[in-house]
């Protein structure tokens, strides 16, 4: 089932919709003061690292006062905030599940999908990000990608004043820096802001790699050890302008137009050594990776009363993805040999969203909503081997044209009603997806539609003025990427290819949440129990092609649970000191029997954070961060423990001048260590990061009007216990 898009925007105007009270909160009218909080709707906590609010759906952390986010990247921020792990290459998960989406202001990214994401979380500045939300039970307003749950970024946005403008400067060792202006100017309800921001980011990383050959007793055969140095040089410029116009009392327009742009440089130099000589290997490799998108996007909201509103959106981004690897390797056993492989990769995504919320009494409130979103992706894959560079001949078996089309029509609703102290919420979404894929190659096309319904429970009970109680369900997708479902081999290097599987199935988790709050003064304290459990999960299947060459392709062959309780607390320990701590622990259960090797495997995993912020004086701002990840199971082996440790210190000089100094890695302990075990082999990959390093910044405000203060540090006299809860 195919629609061209405008028969779909034109339709979608005849339906009602809504915004759902999941979805990212927006700034009410200049002239109309912002409604009081419901009583229960939230928990707003302040005076710690970071604000802290809770709502029936999700925890919202406010990393403004965050000092590794003010001179770090989305990757730095985001391995501060509780239940999210970020690893060595930039891969998200939260709670251990990396099919997690991540969402910028309620909506899809296209920088932050597909397999330019990690990338762009090492590359991209957090400092326009003014608070993270974790949804791990999203209602049904939300897209159900993602069985993880859904990481919101929420950017600052400008205030209602006169004219005012922030600029950001932040250098470090190795040539490290970066610098980004921020302004906006308000005048008879019109708003205009914008952002614009360059940064350079040169970082090496260091690996180790032991291949080992098993006999079918267990008795290695051979082993081959790999070792290699990667100097990446990434390089990237980002802007966005806003419009923000209020017609009336009732209307408003809103527009924006974004780009980001990323070149990255990189050298790799390795050796390998092998009991078998003829596996020897010396190898380096020039590499340029060029990544962008351009944005667009516009809005209409009517606001008929207090949450009574009708909203409609569009939205269309363009992004591309180019890769070309030069390298050269000299075999122990044969020619000098040369390599040239090429990637292209280009995706145009379009949405339409029409949402209507409206208040069904004193103690209800219903919200309907429909969406549309088509993407549309091309592949272009090359690989060629010869004795010179000029005598590159390509390779078949690594050439190859690849497209992808989806189309998804979503309609959800939710209703929001009170019994006594008891709020529910419950929900509901059906999509209709329809596939295409095309290999070009082969001229063969595959096309796939499904429909599911995906059912949302969310569960609220006030225990006291302190204490709440929340419950939650939700029914969650995971649908194969575009190049996990690639027939085609991609070249990773001499030693490791991967390939996609057309056949893969759609993955689904169904996820279940009970929880407690506790708001007493400035502190707050949370626990949640979850469990999650997932059927037809895509399993990574590692096959030893001989020669010591592995292939990496997907299966759905694994069923998977969680099963844990996740802590989060925070507060005062003395007028100037705070603190935020948080852990997670988990059962982990994979049973992957289907995939030969394995089977069944089981594990108990533990993350935990602590962070001090202490404020001697009104001028000085001190802060201590550290993070542990524990031992993860894998469906064919495990992934190690690891940590970090972080400093940082902003002295106030004056309401315009801000100076910030950042240690990130203080321990140079942050590694990455990976065991993948086969009936017959045994992988070990040993990485290292960017070790120690020192920023150094800058931040000036200028304005005038009513303008919101920047956070640049905590104020510990704010009055967390003034929210209503």
């Amino acid at each position: 089932m195919r629609f061209p898009l405008a028969a779909l925007l034109i339709g979608s105007s005849l339906s009602s919709a809504a915004v759902a009270q999941a979805q990212a909160p927006t700034r009410p009218r200049a002239d109309q003061p912002r409604p009081p909080a419901a009583k229960g709707e939230e928990v707003v906590v302040t005076g710690t690292r970071q604000e802290v609010t809770a709502k029936p759906d999700r925890l919202s952390f406010n990393i403004a006062n965050d000092l590794q986010a003010q001179t770090g990247t989305l990757a730095d921020a985001l391995r501060n905030v509780p239940g999210v792990e970020v690893d060595l290459n930039g891969n998200v998960s939260l709670r251990g599940d990396s099919s997690v989406e991540i969402l910028v202001d309620g909506r899809p990214s296209a920088m932050l999908r597909g397999e330019g994401r990690a990338a762009a979380l090492q590359s991209m500045p957090a400092s326009q990000i003014e608070r993270v939300e974790v949804i791990t039970n999203p209602s049904a307003a939300f897209s159900p990608e993602g069985s993880g749950g859904i990481i919101n970024l929420v950017t600052k946005r400008a205030p209602q004043s006169t004219r005012w403008a922030t600029v950001r400067a932040i250098a470090g060792p190795d040539g490290k820096a970066g610098a980004n202006v921020t302004a906006a100017t308000s005048n008879k309800g019109l708003t205009i802001s914008g952002d614009l921001g360059v940064r350079r980011w040169p970082f090496d990383n260091d690996f180790k790699r032991t291949r080992e050959t098993l006999a079918p007793d267990g008795t290695v055969t051979s082993r081959s050890r790999q070792v290699g140095e990667v100097a990446q040089r990434p390089i990237g410029a980002q802007g966005r302008l806003g419009l923000e116009y209020d017609l009336d009392k009732a209307n408003r327009l809103s527009g924006e137009l974004a780009f980001h742009r990323m070149e990255m440089k990189a050298e790799r130099d390795e050796t390998t050594v092998s009991t078998d000589p003829t596996l020897g290997l010396l190898r380096d490799a020039d590499s340029k990776m060029t990544m962008g998108m351009v944005s667009a996007k516009a809005s209409w909201r009517r606001q008929f009363a207090a949450e009574h509103e009708l909203v409609a959106e569009v939205e269309h981004s363009l992004f591309g993805m180019e890769s070309d690897v030069d390298g050269r390797f000299d075999p122990a056993a044969a020619p000098l040999r040369f390599e040239r492989i090429g990637s292209d990769n280009d995706r145009a995504e379009s949405g339409f969203k029409l949402d209507y919320k409206r208040p069904l009494g004193e103690r209800s409130a219903l919200n309907l909503g429909y969406e549309v979103d088509l993407e549309r992706h091309d592949f272009d894959l090359s690989g060629a081997f010869g004795d010179s560079p000029a005598t590159l001949v390509p390779v078949a078996a690594l050439t190859n044209r690849f497209a992808y089309d989806e189309l998804i029509n979503a309609l959800y609703g939710t209703l929001t009603f009170t019994v006594g102290k008891l709020e529910l919420q419950p929900g509901l979404r059906v999509e209709q997806a329809d596939l295409t894929i095309d290999q070009k190659t082969d001229d063969l096309t595959i096309e796939d539609d499904y429909f599911r319904v995906y059912p949302t429970l969310h569960l609220g009970y006030e225990l006291s003025k302190a204490d709440r109680l929340r419950a939650s369900y939700s029914r969650r997708i995971v649908r194969p990427s575009p190049q996990s479902l690639n027939p085609y081999t991609v070249y990773v290097d001499p030693f490791n290819l991967r390939r996609g599987n057309p056949f893969l199935r759609p993955s689904v988790t169904d996820s279940f949440e009970l929880g407690w709050n506790r708001r007493k003064g400035p502190g707050f304290l949370s626990a949640t129990l979850f469990h999650r459990r997932s059927r037809d999960g895509f399993t990574e299947v590692v096959e030893d092609l001989g020669g010591g060459i592995l292939l990496t392709t997907s299966a759905n062959l694994a069923r998977e649970k969680r099963t844990g309780v996740e802590l989060i607390a925070n507060g005062k320990l003395s007028k100037t000191l705070n603190y935020n701590a948080s852990a997670t622990i988990q059962r982990h259960e994979i049973d992957s029997a289907g995939s030969g090797f394995l089977g069944k495997r089981e594990g108990t995993v533990a993350n935990g954070r602590l962070s001090l912020s202490w404020q001697p004086t009104p001028k000085d701002f001190f802060q201590l961060g550290a993070f542990y990840a524990g031992k993860q199971i894998l469906p064919q082996g495990y992934r190690k423990s690891g940590g970090m440790l972080n400093l940082g210190y902003r002295r106030k000089v004056s309401d315009k001048l801000s100076l910030l100094l950042t240690g990130q890695n203080l321990l140079d302990s942050l590694r990455q260590v990976t065991v993948i075990e086969g009936a017959d082999f045994r992988d070990r990959f040993v990485g290292s990061g960017p070790g120690r390093t020192v920023l150094a910044g800058i931040v000036l405000n200028f304005g005038t009007g009513n303008r919101r203060r920047q956070n640049d540090g905590i104020d510990f006299d704010s009055g967390a216990g003034n929210v209503p809860q």
